[in-house]
């Protein structure tokens, strides 16, 4: 059976800030043409509303197929409130066939998404996800009194304690990091997070080698 590689696209609010976005469709690009000249096929998804479907690019294969995918990709504004587990549901509402998919999201959600890779894995796609985030969400800067405001809900939390915050921030990150990387695992796929502003030449050619996704 030919492999299928489904490239996904987190484009909700909270991937407009820093260059978190522009380095998803970077990625995703690389990823389909990866996937096209090894005569795969590969269809892609933007998720960037949960009100409207993801926007799709069918399954395609080839050189041929390349400006499709560049100009799918060109035009993909950051859309609003889409928590990454539900955009999982969507793509899986839609998609048909076995391989890998590719989740390119901040992984920045409270949902279940635990659930959403086993129906990936269920459907036979292996879950390769790769967390890109922010430098100040890598390493934040605070110090006083600070307000957070979440952009896809607009809660908003009061603290005063940023040295007692930063600890517990690292250590959901961490927590976050460690469940992904082994709920991935387990299901045959892999785990990456990576710094935004790392150049994506970098990220192509030493990161994803180093890590066993490219060979």
């Amino acid at each position: 059976e030919e492999m299928h590689v489904v490239v996904m696209i987190d484009a909700s609010a909270s991937m407009r800030f820093g260059t978190k976005l522009e380095r998803a469709r970077q990625l995703a690009g690389a990823f389909a043409i990866m996937g096209m000249m090894n005569l795969e096929k590969v269809s892609l998804y933007a998720a960037q509303d949960r009100e409207t479907a993801p926007k799709i690019l069918p399954p395609c294969t080839g050189r041929m197929s390349l400006k499709r995918v560049l100009d799918f990709l060109e035009d993909l504004p950051a859309g609003r409130d889409y928590p990454i587990e539900q955009a999982v549901d969507a793509v899986l509402n839609q998609h048909r066939g076995r391989g890998i998919a590719i989740v390119l999201s901040d992984f920045l959600t409270f949902g279940d998404v635990d659930r959403s890779f086993n129906r990936l894995f269920s459907a036979g796609l292996e879950p390769f996800a790769m967390q890109i985030l922010s430098p100040e969400e890598l390493q934040p800067d605070v110090t006083g009194d600070v307000r957070f405001v979440d952009v896809e809900t607009s809660y908003t939390l009061d603290v005063s304690s940023a040295g007692d915050l930063l600890g517990l921030y690292h250590e959901h990150l961490t927590g976050l990091q460690d469940r992904l990387g082994t709920v991935c695992r387990q299901r045959g796929g892999r785990f990456l997070s990576i710094n935004a502003a790392d150049p994506i030449e970098t990220v192509l050619f030493d990161t994803l080698r180093r890590k066993g996704w490219v060979q």
